[in-house]
């Protein structure tokens, strides 16, 4: 017997499911501790269910004998493919019998644990009742990541170990940290000389302004800018009408003190790049980063200035790791090399990190990668 099992026992740890869940208290827990994220908060509900249901929450949580809740673990069930067939009108009809057949669970920057004294077994406890839950619900679980850690927060006993000992395959993705828990004068000698040269012009040019979106006209300028540049990305794109995003996105009551955005424009009003990040526990997050083709066509670099006026932002309003949101460290293609210099040159930690997937259907597994590589042939990639 291992010694977390045992450790488990002694505690007696129990995981179970909640039919109902209470946001508040949920999302407070979340935020008492300092790797606590957004992506395990009720919000992501409706991020993940405004394009056709793509995945639907679960939420676990593990107690001791006296109820207490040592640790939570906020899943999410579904087929990962959902959003291309739901703006796809001839093939929606397709996504209850792949919701059937190709289920799959993930997660995002948990389990999380509360019992700060004795982790290991609270973690064991959730990643078993995962492994059950998958074996029996569903075709593999996807993609799952574990909390991430500002430096010097790392949590003993919080590891990918147990996963790899339960049979998950790890590969390795990377983001950069600004962490912006220091003067402003840090942040901005921390930037690459190309950073502050480009910011240097921009802003003494008085070309470009940043605004919040704060009225829904900049909303739809941003909605313009996002259908402008998924297009050009020859992505799916999220929204074909405003109405839809405003109703599901914009409006939704998750996004409410949440979900924040950032326009830059010329001084006449005319927008020239966007973003949306969420705020939560001292975490930026980027969401949707815009632009126009205009803006491409005259060089114009609105990008550099609402990546500064964020990171200052930031640190004004207390916030402690702004997240880049991923690059490919040693990639080959030139388009992945000039994203990576892009990040780098904001002065963050690279943060390299595991992503963790089980197969538990072979045969399903299967047919899914013959589908998904089908679907990019389809569409030229």
């Amino acid at each position: 017997m291992s010694a977390t099992l045992s450790a488990q026992e002694d505690l007696d740890i129990q995981v179970r499911e909640l039919t109902r869940v209470d946001a508040v208290s949920w999302n407070q827990r979340v935020e008492s501790v300092p790797e606590g994220h957004i992506c395990q908060t009720t919000h992501v509900e409706a991020f993940h269910m405004v394009t056709g249901g793509g995945y639907e929450p679960v939420y676990l949580v593990a107690e001791n004998s006296s109820g207490e809740i040592l640790g939570q673990l906020l899943l999410l069930k579904g087929f990962h493919l959902a959003p291309e067939l739901f703006t796809r009108p001839w093939l929606k009809g397709m996504l209850p019998v792949c919701r059937s057949l190709f289920d799959i669970y993930t997660w995002s920057h948990g389990p999380l644990i509360f019992d700060r004294a004795c982790p290991e077994p609270v973690f064991g406890a959730l990643l078993q009742k995962v492994d059950e839950m998958a074996r029996r619900d569903t075709y593999m679980v996807r993609q799952a990541t574990l909390p991430h850690f500002a430096a010097g927060e790392e949590l003993e006993g919080n590891s990918g170990t147990d996963l790899e000992e339960m049979g998950f395959a790890r590969s390795e993705k990377a983001t950069f940290y600004v962490e912006l828990d220091c003067p402003i004068e840090d942040l901005w000698s921390g930037l690459k000389a190309s950073a502050r040269k480009n910011l240097k012009k921009l802003i003494a040019s008085e070309t470009l302004e940043v605004v919040e979106l704060d009225e829904v006209n900049k909303v739809r300028s941003y909605w313009q800018m996002l259908v402008e540049t998924q297009r050009r990305s020859e992505h799916f794109v999220s929204y074909r009408t405003f109405e839809e995003f405003k109703a599901d996105f914009w409006d939704s009551p998750h996004a409410q003190g949440v979900l924040k955005g950032l326009l830059v424009q010329t001084p006449l009003g005319q927008p020239i790049a966007g973003l949306l990040f969420r705020v939560f526990n001292g975490w930026i997050q980027e969401l949707g980063v815009a632009y126009t083709d205009y803006s491409i066509e005259h060089k114009i670099y609105g990008q550099d200035l609402i990546k500064w006026h964020l990171i200052q932002w930031g640190q004004r309003n207390g916030c402690r790791i702004y997240d880049l949101m991923g690059v490919d460290v040693g990639a080959n293609e030139k388009k992945k090399q000039g994203i990576y210099q892009f990040k780098a040159k904001w002065g963050g930690r690279l943060c390299q990190y595991g992503v963790y997937d089980k197969i538990y259907a072979p045969w399903r597994a299967g047919v899914m990668n013959m589908g998904t590589r089908l679907a990019r042939r389809i569409r030229g990639n």
